[in-house]
């Protein structure tokens, strides 16, 4: 007999079997549960709903270690093609929702319009979350990850400390940091930067596979003797691996091959390899995250066996959110509605979550030390966090014997 197909579903229900333990059994007594999970189930939503279930399962062991009982839960698993309206067809007693990982925020826009439900926004840093300002019912949406312009922040804060204070910016238009691209130049010349271009745009768009294009920007940069560029495309995407082999050839950039320097506008998993060249690289070393991490890490690369990533933390802070919504009765808005995160006072010092399930049930508000940023929520509004970027690795043992050799000249 031959043994059957894998199931693309199988391996996300049993994590999550193991993440609520057992839940059904609990739940199956108790009449209500009145917060919602839902979960991506497209086949090709497997790693992000098996990474938030792994941060999500550690969050829970945080809230069993406080000798707090877990929150009953309903699992919901969401297609692409599916309104999550159809899941909650009437108001009900629901207290909050969670909606997917990079869910469509007008879908559940739309949820907190018609139902008057809270949701929580666990993992929302790309471009959709840039539309999150001009959403109606924005005031029952809650963010729980800074936004990816801090990560550009941290990057351009990092340039011009480095002392990179001119340079062009070059974006293959198919890859992902090309959309990082424009935010990266107003942060820079609003804090002082200079940038070049011989364009009516200061990103110069360039088709590696135009060698026309190509090789106009190379007499561009040659021209104008920046001292940096930055490249909006992968490392080893085909601009990046293009502009590295001429300038390790002695062919693009006016002092090649040890300048220009580069700045990276890409995640830090995809800067942890960067092939050795004689030039300084730049990029993020984390993206923006709360004071928490640390301790999460730890627990998560424990249980896991591997380091987590900000999808994971978010999962993680879900989890203890949740317990803090059922830690006691829902506080009263002004308008006299029950408020699911009423509790939430961005001003103040944030605690453990301990304390923070004490404070809850005395009634205060608090703001929780969480792991995927400084927790300083309001609805409608992404917090914030602190990210960091650098010098990366990657630059050839030759460049840094030269550097050394200077500093001694200078210093001797």
């Amino acid at each position: 007999m031959s043994r059957s197909a894998p199931r693309p579903w199988l391996s996300w229900t049993c994590l999550a079997a193991v993440v609520i333990g057992c839940q059904a059994l609990v739940s199956s007594a108790i009449p209500r549960q009145r917060i919602v999970v839902m979960l991506p189930s497209a086949p090709g939503d497997a790693t992000l709903r098996n990474r938030f279930l792994q941060g999500f399962s550690i969050g829970e062991a945080t809230v069993r270690a406080c000798g707090h009982p877990l929150p009953a839960v309903r699992w919901v698993s969401l297609r692409p093609d599916q309104s999550p309206l159809e899941h909650l067809p009437h108001r009900g007693d629901h207290h909050i929702v969670v909606a997917p990982p990079s869910a469509d925020l007008r879908a559940f826009s739309a949820l907190t319009q018609h139902l008057g439900i809270s949701v929580l926004l666990p993992y929302q840093r790309g471009e959709s979350i840039d539309t999150l300002r001009d959403l109606k019912g924005r005031d029952k949406l809650w963010p729980l990850v800074p936004s990816i312009e801090d990560d550009v922040k941290a990057t351009v804060e990092a340039t011009l400390k480095a002392g990179w204070e001119r340079a062009m910016v070059v974006a293959d238009p198919n890859s992902l940091e090309a959309t990082l691209s424009t935010t990266f130049v107003d942060h820079y010349k609003a804090s002082g930067g200079l940038v070049e271009s011989y364009e009516t745009t200061p990103v110069q768009q360039v088709d590696p596979t135009d060698d026309q294009r190509l090789d106009r920007f190379r007499k561009d940069m040659t021209f104008s003797w920046a001292g940096t560029v930055v490249v909006a495309d992968q490392p080893d995407g085909p601009l990046a691996s293009r502009l590295r082999r001429e300038q390790r050839d002695g062919a693009f950039g006016g002092g090649a091959p040890w300048t220009p320097n580069w700045v990276y506008l890409s995640d830090p998993d995809a800067l942890q390899d960067l092939p050795q060249v004689p030039w300084q690289q730049l990029g993020l070393e984390h993206p923006a995250r709360g004071d928490n991490w640390l301790a999460f890490e730890q627990q998560f690369s424990r249980r896991w066996g591997e380091a987590p990533d900000l999808l994971a933390a978010a999962g993680y802070d879900t989890a203890r959110v949740l317990a803090l919504v059922e830690a006691a009765p829902l506080p009263v808005s002004d308008e006299g509605n029950p408020d699911p995160m009423g509790w939430v006072n961005p001003d103040q010092d944030a605690v453990d979550l301990c304390s923070a399930l004490r404070h809850r049930q005395q009634g205060e508000s608090l703001r929780l030390r969480a792991a995927a940023s400084d927790f300083r929520l309001r609805a409608g509004m992404t917090p914030s966090g602190r990210a960091v970027a650098g010098l990366l690795q990657g630059t050839s043992s030759d460049r840094m014997k030269a550097d050394g050799k200077q500093a001694d000249a200078a210093t001797g």
